[in-house]
C-alpha cells in the first residue's frame, strides 16, 4: 500500500515553500476529490504566507527575525502533516490520489493493517452555557490516520452527523443548547472501514 510522505527536514525554505505551494493548488483545483479539507486549505495558505513574510524579514540574519522564521517553518510544516492525515484517509491508499493533492507517495507499513479496534473509551464534555459546543476525547489509537465523530439528537431516527478530526480529541460545535445528543467515534486507519464505540449520551449547555 501506499501512503503519503513529507520530509520536511529534507527541503530547505524554499523547498518547502514549494511543497506547500504545490499541495495547495492541486487540491484547490481537485474540490471533487477533497471537498472538505482538515485542516482547511485557508489555514495552509495563512500558514505559507506567515512563513514566505518571515523567511524574507530573516534574510539580513536578525537574530529576532530569524526566531520568528523557525517558529512559522514549524508552524507551516505542522499544517502539511496534519493535511496529509487527511489526504491519506481520502485516498484510502490510492497513490493517484496522493499525487492529485500534491504529496509525495511513499511504501505503507502493514503492521497497522486490517479493520481498525473498537475504540473503548469515548468522553463527552459540554462547554460553558449557551455555547452549543461539546469536546470529545478518546484514547489515541497509533494507527489512526484520523479520528472520524459522529453525532445526532438523542431519540430522534435522524442520520448521524460527522466530524472528522486529526486529534483524538474534537469539539463539535452549532448543537442546540439544552438537548442531549449521541455520540460515537471511529478510527479511521489504513482499512478506511469504522468500528464504532459504544455510544454515549450527554446534554448540550
Amino acid at each position: 500500500m501506499s501512503q503519503v510522505t513529507l520530509n520536511e527536514r529534507g527541503h530547505k525554505d524554499a523547498g518547502l515553500m514549494q511543497v506547500a505551494e504545490q499541495v495547495l493548488s492541486k487540491m484547490a483545483a481537485e474540490t471533487e476529490l477533497f471537498a472538505a479539507p482538515v485542516p482547511a486549505l485557508s489555514i495552509l495558505e495563512e500558514a505559507l504566507v506567515a512563513f514566505r513574510n518571515a523567511a524574507t524579514e530573516a534574510y539580513y540574519r536578525d537574530t529576532r527575525a530569524i526566531l520568528i522564521r523557525n517558529q512559522k517553518r514549524a508552524e507551516l510544516a505542522y499544517v502539511l502533516k496534519e493535511l496529509a492525515k487527511y489526504v491519506d484517509t481520502i485516498a484510502n491508499a490510492d497513490p493517484t490520489i496522493i499525487l492529485a493533492a500534491g504529496y509525495a507517495v511513499r511504501k505503507s507499513k502493514t503492521s497497522y493493517g486490517g479493520v481498525v479496534p473498537k475504540v473503548e473509551r469515548l468522553i463527552a464534555r459540554p462547554e460553558e452555557v449557551g455555547s452549543g459546543r461539546v469536546k470529545l476525547k478518546t484514547q489515541r489509537w497509533r494507527g489512526a490516520r484520523m479520528y472520524q465523530y459522529q453525532f445526532r439528537i438523542k431519540g430522534q431516527n435522524v442520520d448521524w452527523s460527522t466530524q472528522l478530526c486529526s486529534k483524538s480529541s474534537c469539539i463539535i460545535d452549532g448543537l442546540e443548547s439544552f438537548r442531549e445528543y449521541e455520540f460515537r467515534v471511529s478510527y479511521i486507519g489504513i482499512d478506511p472501514t469504522p468500528n464504532y464505540s459504544d455510544i454515549i449520551s450527554s446534554y448540550v449547555l
